[in-house]
């Protein structure tokens, strides 16, 4: 069975990279923009499943610097002589550097048996596809299996070529993305519907603020939360909060930094239903709210709350489920809408509805840039490798800040906890005139996916007493 069967046309507008690649040659090509594959690429592109996957060749032969290219609509197939033999033909890396597509890392799967490469878990239904070609050729993984409510279909972005599959297409059923055609774009005369190639990923502010929100997004998943979409903000209510694909989050500075959940569903309409009576269903939990009522509530629904931090975040429920077109089911909470997809991969079956991204594209209570939580010192730490080989050197940075002001001077401590329990105190050289500072870390030996938790915290009585946790992960790649 082919894994991947569709043809497919798409544009969009010129990239200067494109420009100087197509602008070399230009052969007979016919009105719709669709060009012979090239001798150099027919032995490849017939590989990889020629046209039924790939699609069209939309480009002439190109060389640049010794390699030789040619766009198709799924990508730009590139062809190295200085590679080694079987790494010579590939699809250029593109979806990092044109369109800055970069997801959150994942954590590390449970079971041995889940691939996962560059911080991320290959989506079942790509596996054939990927463990027959492979990185060199298709490029890592930069995001998680992810469902585009707008394009409405599920997608995975690989840095040569991306997938997808419909949300009214069968399992299985999965497509390459039109790279090779967002790439080209105008520069390539080939007629297309899909014009819109991914936005860039959300890039950090490294702000202390900033910290808070994504410390508390992984204690809750990117699962449950989504990717973030927009820096740490001042709500006109006088909070802070962050919008994430699936929830707000936001922080009341006069109770300190515990991070809560705006109630988005009631803010963007959504209706809380009246009490019902109990539905009696092996499938179904009752939650009362008065004598007699209360909501039936899909008992996965629970579960999939329980293990998320609980009702404190999710809030109670506000309607009764809903049956869905595709056999699944949704109900909306205080604070977010749960839906169940039967036919979705399986990461995806159950999840929060997108709406953290509804309310930013709502401009519902709008929010302006504000300060940082505190006037007071800030300090924000990160690693330079969230994921890292057994025995491999760990550097830990420090910046310390206020008013988004560097400031030097100020000395904190670093306690790593290691695998095998023992744990180990560094101080740190004062931060300099830029405010920064950095340890390196003793080699560490562990277990693949064994975390190794640290905590940084300003010695002395420079300022109250800041802390700041995190982690990384002890990993092999395969």
């Amino acid at each position: 069975m082919r894994l991947l069967r569709s043809k497919m046309a798409w544009s969009v507008v010129s990239l200067l990279f494109a420009m100087i690649l197509v602008g070399c040659a230009s052969p007979t090509t016919s009105s719709r923009g669709i060009y012979e594959v090239d001798p150099a690429f027919s032995d490849f592109y017939r590989e990889m499943g020629a046209e039924e996957v790939l699609g069209s060749a939309i480009s002439p032969l190109i060389d640049k610097d010794g390699t030789t290219y040619q766009y198709v609509v799924s990508g730009l197939m590139a062809y190295d002589p200085n590679r080694a033999a079987l790494k010579r033909f590939y699809f250029s890396p593109i979806a990092a550097s044109t369109w800055k597509v970069n997801g959150q890392v994942e954590q590390p799967p449970t079971d041995s048996s889940t691939i996962y490469v560059n911080g991320h878990k290959i989506w079942d239904e790509v596996l054939p596809f990927y463990e027959q070609y492979g990185a060199n050729i298709l490029g890592v993984p930069l995001t998680k299996v992810e469902a585009n409510d707008l394009k409405q279909r599920y997608e995975q972005y690989f840095d040569g070529v991306g997938f997808y599959r419909n949300y009214s297409d069968s399992p299985g059923t999965v497509h390459l993305m039109p790279y090779g055609d967002w790439l080209c774009g105008t520069t390539c005369p080939y007629a297309s519907s899909d014009s819109t190639p991914p936005g860039p990923s959300y890039v950090r502010e490294y702000s202390a603020t900033e910290q808070v929100f994504l410390d508390a997004a992984e204690r809750f998943s990117y699962d449950y939360t989504g990717e973030p979409l927009s820096p740490p903000s001042m709500s006109s209510d006088g909070n802070y909060e962050m919008a994430f694909e699936n929830v707000v989050l936001f922080i009341d500075p006069s109770s300190g930094s515990q991070v809560k959940l705006r109630p988005v569903p009631a803010w963007l309409g959504i209706q809380s239903d009246a009490p019902v009576e109990e539905e009696q269903a092996e499938w179904l939990s009752f939650f009362p709210v008065q004598e007699g009522l209360g909501y039936n509530v899909p008992t996965s629904f629970f579960d999939y709350i329980n293990a998320h931090g609980g009702m404190d975040y999710s809030g109670n429920p506000i309607t009764e489920y809903r049956e869905l077109p595709d056999g699944g089911y949704s109900q909306c909470f205080t604070n977010l809408c749960l839906e169940y997809h039967p036919n979705a991969p399986i990461e995806l079956r159950i999840g929060p509805h997108s709406l953290g991204a509804d309310y930013l594209t709502s401009g519902t209570q709008p929010a302006t840039p504000g300060p940082a939580i505190t006037e007071a010192l800030q300090i924000n730490t990160w690693e330079d490798y969230p994921l890292i080989p057994s025995g491999g050197q760990q550097v830990i940075h420090v910046e310390a800040t206020r008013n988004n002001t560097p400031v030097n001077g100020i000395q904190v401590s670093l306690l790593v906890k290691q695998p095998d329990g023992l744990t180990k105190t560094y101080v740190l050289d004062p931060t300099g005139q830029d405010g920064r500072a950095r340890g390196t870390l003793d080699p560490i030996d562990g277990p693949n996916g064994a975390i190794v938790p640290y905590e940084v915290c300003v010695v002395g009585n420079t300022s109250p007493q800041i802390c700041f946790s995190r982690s990384y992960t002890i990993w092999q790649q395969p």
